[in-house]
């Protein structure tokens, strides 16, 4: 397995869903939490939300880049996947389980795809 690969290819995912998130709160959100995600008070944590991803995407694209250190950038990845996957598992009653699987099955997937590649991807 090319681990540079699955990360940039991550990394990529992260920055187009950290874009919408921001761009587009209420939309891009709507799939995960439903009608709440149109409140002006849930837009501003969608968008806080989304700018974490992209920050992260960003900076993980960028270490691929220049040779810096990867490693902190996919665990940091691996840790915010673990806790959405966890997050929509406690609100599953709430949100639905046809809005939870598909993000449960995305963020415990990246989790452990991030903490698969980690050890290997400055190697």
């Amino acid at each position: 397995m090319d681990h540079r690969a699955v990360v940039r290819a991550m990394a990529s995912g992260r920055i187009i869903i950290g874009s919408a998130l921001v761009a587009a709160p209420g939309r891009s959100g709507g799939s995960w939490i439903g009608e709440a995600a149109e409140a002006a008070e849930v837009k501003v944590m969608i968008r806080a939300m989304g700018v974490r991803d992209l920050a992260i995407g960003l900076g993980t694209a960028r270490a691929l880049r220049t040779g810096e250190a990867v490693r902190p950038w996919v665990l940091l990845s691996a840790l915010c996947d673990g806790v959405d996957l966890a997050a929509t598992v406690l609100a599953v009653r709430r949100i639905g389980l046809r809005r939870a699987l598909p993000v449960m099955a995305v963020a415990g997937g990246a989790a452990a795809l991030g903490l698969a590649a980690a050890d290997e991807v400055d190697a």
